[in-house]
């Protein structure tokens, strides 16, 4: 634990007056922990459920200066997103509970007993966002772009299929009737700067943000959508949002694919691919540069990765401090 606590404590600059995210690795989930410089705080999802991720998060969350999580936003009801919600509660303050709704009835990919704690700690706390709507973070804006299957501008229960030049390689896909389908995904905005982060989501509804309209513009940094499968990261999400730096938050045998590496490393305008993780079934070339990669292998430190946005978001910077790897770019 004192090396984990060390590397976390490398990721935050004390003297940093911008905007900064933080990826904490909880081994193939998913828990991004993002700072205003008003002291605000937003973090999407926490992990698996054991001591384990919420330790790694209250870590990160005491190294940031904090004494509380502002708002809480679960992307969907998968356990690698949300298993340790409540032990999380207990650990660190929360201010505010946020989700796309449950699914009517049961659901198979909804673990009943994890439901339980999160009703238990957001009791009189809880949110259910729906496209369009705003989360209120103090220093930054954060648009929910997707949630519950559809995405801004469509009605609900609109189908997961729509009709629009689903040629090859973006053709349609048989229909995801999982919670992934159902992410929550937001666009956060600071300054010129802008992050994309659409847990999840996957193919066909990605699909519906960009085509025939592009709901998001072009953003600086894209959090790779569902670890980096490729059952996510349509080529035509990627097209239309144009991402300077990819970052994905996998493990080392969950996420991060072939297929969707190769997607990444042909799309044009892409500087630079992080992972917080190796693949370690695959070869270099379809992995991040090792200098890029926070863990090299299975058995690890959990090591992180930071991003730094200069006040007026008109630059940035991402850190691998395991790797000692800090690039700037210049924000569109």
């Amino acid at each position: 634990m004192k090396t984990i606590a060390l590397a976390l404590l490398l990721l935050v600059p004390q003297d940093a007056p911008g905007l900064r995210i933080a990826w904490i690795d909880v081994e193939g989930g998913a828990a991004t922990l993002i700072v205003t410089p008003e002291g605000e705080s937003l973090m999407m999802d926490c992990g698996w459920p054991g001591d384990r991720d919420v330790q790694r998060i209250a870590k990160a969350v005491a190294d940031f200066g904090l004494k509380k999580i502002d708002h809480y936003l679960t992307s969907h009801w998968h356990t690698d997103h949300w298993g340790c919600v409540e032990a999380l509660s207990k650990a660190v303050p929360i201010g505010r509970f946020y989700d796309h709704g449950f699914p009517e009835g049961a659901a198979k990919d909804v673990d009943a007993k994890i439901k339980e704690g999160y009703l238990r700690a957001s009791e009189g706390k809880r949110t259910v966002l729906k496209p369009g709507e705003t989360v209120p973070l103090k220093g930054a804006a954060v648009k929910i772009l997707s949630a519950h299957g559809i995405v801004a501008g469509e009605a609900a229960g609109a189908p997961q299929v729509r009709a629009c030049e689903a040629n090859p390689p973006h053709a349609a896909k048989p229909e995801d009737t999982s919670d992934n389908a159902r992410s929550l995904g937001f666009l956060l905005s600071f300054g010129d700067f802008q992050f994309l982060d659409l847990g999840d989501l996957t193919w066909n509804v990605e699909h519906k943000l960009v085509c025939p309209t592009n709901l998001i513009g072009a953003v600086d940094v894209y959090q790779a959508t569902h670890h980096g499968l490729d059952q996510s990261n349509n080529p035509a999400l990627l097209k239309a949002v144009k991402p300077a730096v990819i970052v994905v938050n996998n493990g080392a045998k969950k996420g991060g694919t072939a297929a969707a590496f190769k997607w990444f490393k042909e799309l044009e305008g892409v500087k630079d691919i992080f992972a917080v993780h190796r693949n370690v079934g695959t070869g270099p070339a379809d992995n991040a540069a090792p200098e890029l990669t926070a863990n090299d292998d299975e058995k690890c430190a959990g090591a992180g990765i930071l991003l730094t946005v200069a006040p007026g978001g008109k630059s940035y910077e991402v850190a691998v401090p395991s790797k000692g790897t800090k690039r700037t770019y210049a924000s569109r």
